[in-house]
């Protein structure tokens, strides 16, 4: 088996119910973060009876959805109930879920995998520590692919996350349990890993907001991640305003000034190439063309032999301590040779070059438009192309800009439109997604 074959593998590995929520009801689990926070700065509600909400929600759905592996039931009225009557920001009282790979204080982290599957962290990650100051409350922990390593959230050992618009099909990976729970309102957002895109993925295949921020603009540290030349750390969210808000909190000093009419432009080579019909009909926008600096061959360079180096590095002493710990298929990675110190050194010249390149587009517009993932969500029992799943989202890993990936308007199936700005300016794109209004 070849690198890429195996990289291919490991990544493979109703309807419209959740949608209408929230025109249908006036429970507390539809109310946004920012609709909730006012809630609970006006004393109209408080975070017991909003916790209390999603907590009886998750009883009811998540046995069937499974996109949670771990509720923290006790944790989470008990947090609920220690905080004090004065709003203190933002997150003060909102529910919120932590993808399993983010270490949790006290509470098990598995990490998808049977390796963490009795870790209980003495610390919490840097996000999640950021969270809780902030008087968010831990709903629980979501499910994730195996170590984080795929698109499909197809779990062989705490079950497969389904897509909560149509439980036959995929919720995307590795985030599939945070997209899962936010779209099905278990949570108000979850925090999500991306190293090739499993933050936007999901969002995509599920229909929320996906926010990948800048390389390094949020720590990793906590994060059970593969490949730090790669690893991100973002968030879910069901609108781009409560993207706002956890990134205002996250990263303190970001600010949402008035822009003039943003420069856009569409990177049609490779990114719209065979797209589904359903996610090339959505994508019926007209903005001016921008030859962006990939082709089928730059994965190879710039991804694949820094990727497969990291994971062999993090994760090969375990495979080779206890290789009954890994599924089958995540074990025929380490089939493959490790790469060379030379090939790893050679793909970050590569990747180096490649980020300058990129870098330079932005001189030139504010935004880039690709379609998130060229596929609608397929079908649980297959086939599932990993690799065409995660080729719209890891050029931008590689570069390390942010990107966003926003839920289209669609008859059927969810569809994502990906957003992508230039590095450090973060803030910029959240706004011009946020009044994005797609032209004809």
């Amino acid at each position: 088996m070849t690198r890429r074959e195996a990289l291919a593998a490991l990544l493979a590995a109703p309807l419209l119910q959740v949608r209408s929520l929230r025109a249908q009801t006036n429970d507390l689990t539809a109310l946004t973060i920012a609709e909730a926070g006012r809630r609970l700065a006006s004393r109209s509600i408080t975070p017991v009876q909003l916790a209390n909400a999603y907590l009886s929600r998750i009883s009811q759905l998540n046995k069937d959805l499974n996109a949670f592996i771990t509720v923290t039931v006790d944790l989470a009225r008990r947090e609920a109930k220690a905080l004090d009557d004065d709003p203190k920001g933002p997150m003060w009282g909102i529910p919120i879920a932590h993808k399993d790979l983010f270490e949790t204080k006290g509470v098990r982290t598995t990490a998808g995998s049977m390796i963490y599957d009795d870790y209980v962290p003495e610390e919490n990650a840097a996000i999640v520590q950021q969270l809780e100051r902030a008087g968010a409350v831990l709903l629980g922990k979501t499910n994730t692919h195996e170590l984080g390593g795929g698109v499909t959230t197809i779990n062989p050992f705490y079950g497969t996350t389904k897509n909560p618009v149509d439980r036959a099909r995929i919720a995307g990976g590795s985030s599939g349990g945070s997209a899962a729970a936010v779209v099905s309102h278990l949570c108000a957002a979850a925090t999500g890993s991306d190293t090739g895109g499993s933050v936007r993925i999901p969002a995509a295949l599920c229909g929320c907001v996906g926010f990948k921020p800048t390389f390094g603009k949020i720590s990793t540290q906590g994060l059970l991640g593969a490949s730090p030349t790669f690893d991100h750390v973002g968030f879910l969210t069901r609108t781009v305003e409560d993207a706002q808000i956890l990134l205002s909190l996250l990263a303190p000093g970001t600010g949402h000034s008035a822009l003039p009419g943003p420069r856009i432009a569409m990177a049609r080579k490779y990114f719209f190439d065979d797209l589904d019909p359903a996610v090339a009909s959505a994508l019926n926008v007209k903005y001016p063309d921008i030859d962006f600096p990939i082709d089928a061959k730059t994965m190879e360079r710039v991804f694949d032999p820094i990727v497969s180096f990291e994971i062999w590095n993090r994760l090969g002493p375990d495979w080779r301590i206890n290789p009954g710990s890994f599924s089958k298929q995540f074990a025929e990675f380490f089939s493959t040779p490790r790469p060379s110190i030379a090939e790893y050194e050679a793909g970050l010249a590569a990747l180096k070059e490649y980020q300058a390149v990129v870098d330079k587009l932005f001189d030139e517009v504010d935004v880039i438009i690709t379609p998130t993932v060229p596929l609608v969500a397929p079908p649980i029992a297959g086939p599932i192309d990993g690799i065409k799943i995660l080729r719209n989202t890891w050029p931008f890993n590689a570069a390390g800009t942010p990107a966003i990936s926003i839920p289209l308007e669609t008859p059927g199936l969810p569809v994502g439109m990906q957003l992508i700005g230039k590095r450090g300016d973060d803030d910029k794109l959240l706004q011009i997604a946020r009044t994005f209004r797609p032209s004809p």
